[in-house]
């Protein structure tokens, strides 16, 4: 069966009859949930696949789905008027979309853009059966909640980041973070400025300046870190 997601079409599975469908596996703190109002609920969501770059949710609107990622990532980003963007958070396998769970309980709109960076596999309720697990099953709730809060926690990091650290410190933690076994991060200076929440121009001059002190090598497209130790000094510092 085919469903469509903002004029995407997508697969669904149906899920396991009887027993807790096998999505809830990538959610250890639901999957010890065995409630009959959950489980009765669980096996209703649709499992689909959502195509890399497909928009979730934007700014002002709404949505009427609530998703389980299981594979993938989604961005959740802030869109500004002058053309710059600040990711706050990404929601990866085993989430869920915080910014989503308070817009259908507190009713609203959308205060920030969603979008699929990968193809994307998720398990999708109904805003009917979130609000009903949530009022009903107390294990889902806490679920909820404990989400709620550690993303809160994220976003309260990312608030005394953005105002109080200057963009080079930033700059630096954020490599330092993101770098690979081989110390090489793929990403534009476009791409980390829309991380970071600046202009295109500010990290290519910091970068810059990093690359004539000897601490990462540039590249199209890619970064190579060969002073880690110098990077991890200014991260903390």
């Amino acid at each position: 069966m085919n469903i469509i997601i903002n004029n995407v079409v997508t697969k669904t599975t149906p899920a396991a009859p009887r027993h807790a469908p096998e999505w809830i596996s990538q959610f250890p703190a639901l999957a010890g949930v065995g409630d009959p109002t959950w489980m009765g609920i669980a096996r209703r969501a649709r499992e689909l696949v959502i195509p890399a770059g497909t928009e979730i949710f934007r700014e002002g609107g709404d949505w009427k789905q609530f998703l389980f990622v299981t594979a993938g990532t989604l961005r959740i980003y802030k869109a500004f008027e002058n053309g710059r963007e600040l990711v706050l958070y990404r929601v990866n396998s085993g989430e869920v979309c915080c910014l989503t769970a308070t817009v259908l309980l507190g009713g609203g709109l959308y205060t920030a853009n969603g979008i699929a960076e990968v193809e994307t596999r998720v398990a999708a309720l109904a805003v009917r059966d979130f609000r009903d697990a949530f009022n009903r099953s107390e294990g889902f709730r806490n679920f909820i909640c404990t989400s709620l809060g550690r993303r809160f926690e994220d976003l309260v990091a990312l608030l005394e980041a953005v105002t109080m650290r200057h963009i080079d410190v930033r700059l630096a933690r954020w490599l330092i973070n993101r770098r690979d076994a081989g110390g090489r991060i793929d990403a534009s200076h476009r791409e980390l400025a829309r991380e970071l929440g600046t202009a295109r121009e500010v990290i290519s001059r910091h970068l810059k300046d990093f690359e004539s002190r000897g601490w990462v090598g540039l590249g199209r497209k890619h970064i190579e870190i060969i002073d880690p130790a110098s990077l991890q000094a200014l991260a903390l510092g």
